[in-house]
């Protein structure tokens, strides 16, 4: 008999020997402080992504045994990856299943709350702040086992030639004070685990279809065993279920042939064709033949004192050191005036770069903010000699015009890309995002000063080494398509424009310029693989626009409603939307009490962990106990069982 086995077995006993202390994490079903608490024991969870380019298709399955004795309703809270969006939501109970539909936040709640009370079976996904979602789930029957389905979607990050998915497994508790009891258990099951507390297993599988040939694809914390499909890779944990209370995350790398990587999905959705392109660029690429224009801009208005003009005239020294001979520059400051270093953009030498350095540290922070000066003066006049002008604009964003400026820079903007930086805390980044977007650039945040090396350094790694500019996608027929400008592609930043029309055939054509040179590549649509998710991204990314988009008062009804629109058309959870299902039939009676409970997440590596008490109600019961050690054993049999299978059949 293994050691887990063991440890389940001991479980078995302590479930029905008094509380352990309760912990609060990112997932966890609520208790009302007035109720107890109850645990409703995850027996099983089971999640199954799909990766298609650059987005990542996910499906989360958990069972939970009620073992209290009553009707229970539970609240779950989980965190999702940045730019995650849930979208569907499912709950078997029995033979029943009851599938989520979409509905405005409010009607959403309304029918939620009904069911409750109607005694129906019924559950709702809310997005609360940033990607912070909540599931509940009322009239869960005592002794019965609910399965929840949650389905969304999360990005995959490209970074240094690498892709990178993460899937958080756990969460890090905070901790009540606890009493002696709790504490002796506590130290009893730490010594048998070498300080930690028992994990909720969890069997993950990874279909990977990167639509481009692969290198190399491993996991950073788990060992896993991958089978190779063409380009496709399948990934499982060695292990089967994992315990080991650690996030998994999984990194692959492009074969690298030294060129731009395309890769194409495309599916049809509500009788319109969506497509999706993604351009991932070489790991390494000398723009030799691309001579650059760089403006750099520095905010020395009153709300830049003290660290933040220190961290602004910093990071002005790192895009200096950047910049290399053939390429020409010039350094604006502004407050309420804008001020220049040089009348017009100079070549870069030795002794331009030392007097730029010396004017840039005698720089110093008051005065008002205007924007539109220096923004005029770094955009009047297009390049000449076939320049690629960058504008880097360094601030906080403090402004109270910001339609203008936005609409200012799309007018004046021509050929130049336009790269905004946030200093300090209290940026307005949302602004600063959005400035870079119609500037056709990014935008890189440094809160604290210990960052300053290392986001710079990435900038002005991304600034020397434009791989494909001036880049055009030639559809064969109108689209609409984000995002709307398309921007260029930089070494470390792969660029995806995914587009929607009623019916779509024959080629896409992508054209630019790379090194000096016409670039063109002809992809034809027969040629896109089909693939889930690519419609509910478009979705996703008009809802990001429209959410992004500053207008003035009366146009904003005009903006929420197509908000409201495009979620309920993709089924999208959103500001303006939620998920709901119920169960037609009711199932608690009203006289029937209905509790509330909490569950909580496995505890991450390194941290402890707690189970939660038996209700007040509930307390000392022994069928309670009896159902808590059932579920307990059948956890511990099932998981060992399946190891012994696996054993047996690799023997």
């Amino acid at each position: 008999m293994t050691r887990r086995t063991i440890l389940c077995l001991l479980l078995v006993f302590l479930a029905a020997s008094g509380p352990l202390s309760a912990a609060r994490s990112g997932l966890w079903l609520d208790v009302a402080e007035s109720q107890g608490r109850a645990e409703a024991l995850a027996l099983a969870t089971e999640v199954d992504i799909q990766v298609t380019g650059l987005v990542a298709m996910v499906e989360v399955r958990q069972q939970f045994f009620n073992q209290t004795g009553s009707w229970a309703e539970g609240v779950y809270r989980f965190p999702l990856p940045d730019r995650s969006a849930v979208e569907q939501l499912s709950i078997r109970l029995g033979q029943r299943l009851i599938e989520g539909e979409i509905q405005e936040k409010e009607a959403a709640r309304a029918t939620y709350e009904a069911a409750r009370e109607r005694g129906q079976v019924a559950g709702l996904v809310e997005r609360e702040q940033g990607n912070l979602f909540t599931t509940r789930v009322a009239n869960v029957p005592p002794g019965e086992m609910v399965e929840i389905r949650i389905g969304f979607t999360q990005p995959v990050r490209y970074e240094h030639g690498r892709f990178r998915l993460a899937f958080p497994t756990t969460a890090a508790p905070q901790f009540r004070r606890t009493g002696e009891l709790e504490r002796v258990v506590r130290e009893r099951l730490e010594s048998l685990r070498g300080g930690e507390l028992p994990q909720r297993p969890v069997r993950l599988t990874v279909d990977l279809r990167p639509g481009l040939r692969l290198g190399r694809v491993e996991s950073t914390h788990h060992a896993i065993e991958v089978e190779s499909f063409g380009s496709d890779r399948l990934v499982t944990l060695s292990e089967g279920a994992d315990w080991s209370g650690r996030d998994f995350e999984l990194i692959w790398e492009p074969e690298d042939t030294g060129e731009a990587a395309t890769a194409a999905f495309a599916e049809s959705f509500g009788g319109k064709e969506h497509v999706m392109l993604t351009l991932v660029p070489p790991q390494a690429f000398e723009a030799s033949d691309t001579p650059r224009e760089v403006i750099l801009i520095i905010d020395t208005s009153g709300s830049m004192s003290r660290q933040p003009i220190e961290q602004a005239r910093e990071s002005l020294h790192y895009a200096l050191a950047g910049l290399k001979p053939g390429d020409r520059f010039n350094v604006i400051e502004f407050d309420h005036q804008a001020r220049s270093l040089y009348p017009q953009p100079r070549p870069f030498d030795e002794g331009s770069h030392l007097e730029a350095a010396q004017w840039v540290d005698r720089l110093a922070a008051g005065g008002g903010t205007d924007m539109g000066p220096p923004l005029s003066l770094a955009l009047r006049a297009a390049p000449t000699d076939d320049h690629l002008r960058q504008v880097v604009f360094i601030t906080d964003g403090m402004v109270g015009n910001e339609q203008e400026l936005l609409e200012r820079t799309s007018r004046e903007l021509g050929e130049s890309r336009l790269f905004t930086v946030g200093i300090g805390h209290g940026v307005n980044g949302s602004f600063l995002r959005r400035l870079a977007m119609a500037g056709r650039g990014s935008y890189t945040a440094i809160a604290e000063s210990s960052r300053i090396s290392e986001r710079m350094s990435e900038l002005v790694l991304q600034l020397e080494s434009p791989v494909i500019h001036d880049i055009e996608v030639v559809w064969p027929r109108p689209v609409e398509f984000y995002p709307e400008t398309v921007p260029d592609l930089y070494v470390g930043q792969p660029l995806s424009v995914i587009a929607r029309a009623d019916r779509l055939s024959g080629d896409v054509i992508v054209r630019g310029t790379s090194n000096g040179r016409s670039f063109e590549r002809v992809l034809p649509l027969e040629d896109f693989q089909p693939a889930p998710g690519v419609a509910s991204q478009w979705g996703r990314a008009r809802i990001e626009s429209l959410e992004n988009r500053i207008v003035p008062p009366a146009e904003k009804d005009q903006v929420e409603a197509g908000i409201l629109d495009t979620a309920l058309a993709y089924s999208l959870v959103s500001s303006r939307t939620s998920l709901v299902a119920v169960d037609r039939t009711p199932a608690r009676s009203r006289e029937a009490a209905l509790q509330r409970h909490r569950l909580d997440t496995s505890p991450a590596h390194g941290r402890a962990g707690g189970l939660q008490a038996m209700p007040a109600t509930d307390a000392g019961s022994v069928p309670a106990a009896l159902r808590g050690a059932l579920a307990l054993l059948l956890v511990g049999l099932l998981l060992f069982q399946r190891r012994i299978n696996r054993d047996e059949g690799r023997s």
